[in-house]
Formats: C-alpha cells, structure tokens, sequence
C-alpha cells in the first residue's frame, strides 16, 4: 500500500490497486485543480483502449494503471465533481478514454490546446 503522506511520497507515483486509487482520489478531492493525461491503444480498434491515466493535483506526478484496477467509482466521482477544474490538452481522443473506462466525461474542464488558440498562440 502506498503511504500518501506529503512528506514522504517520491514521484511519479504508480497506482495499480483499487485501495491506492481510492486512497489518492481522496487526496485530490481536496485540489481545486487537476491536471489529466491519458495513454492508450487505438490499433486495430473503433476505440481507444486505456493503457494509463495520469494525474497531478500539484504536489507531483500520479499514474493509474486501468488494466490492474477494477474499481474506479472514486475517480469517476472526481471527474465529475463541479468544485474541481480539470485541464488537459488537446483531450478530444483523452474524452474517449474517460468515457470508454469510467463511463462519465470530466466537468468542468479546460482545453489547454483551444485555450492557447482563443489568446493567439494558435492551435499548440
């Protein structure tokens, strides 16, 4: 089990069990923000297949192994809380993922990608 004790966590941090995940989702609620990445397969599929989420509220780098965890309601609770803003980058292909694993979209949140196109800096 990992301790999630600021103090003593080393990053990145690799979550591959269901306590771990609820344990750090704990710890996220309390964030205002999150930033989220995704990893996956899109060979041969019509869908992306998850191969890794990551995840940092600030103090460090947090990788969830969806292939290793079969409950992820404490995490698709998070990414459906109103108080805490998620960004990601260029996430309509992340959207799939979110989606196709955890069966609810992140809200509210931030494309980082448009959000640089709507300032001038074009699509990045």
């Amino acid at each position: 089990m990992t301790d999630i004790s600021q103090h003593q966590i080393e990053h990145p941090v690799y979550i591959d069990n269901n306590t771990d995940l609820a344990r750090f989702c704990q710890q996220w609620a309390k964030a205002p923000v999150l930033a989220l990445d995704t990893e996956f397969i899109r060979t041969d599929t019509f869908y992306p297949i998850g191969a890794l989420v990551q995840v940092s509220d600030g103090t460090g780098c947090f990788l969830i192994d969806p292939l290793s965890i079969d409950d992820f309601s404490p995490f698709s609770a998070l990414l459906e809380n109103k108080d805490i803003t998620k960004v990601l980058h260029s996430c309509s292909e992340d959207l799939e993922v979110f989606d196709r694993l955890f069966g609810v979209i992140p809200n509210p949140l931030v494309d980082t990608q448009i959000a640089a196109g709507l300032d001038g800096w074009g699509l990045v």
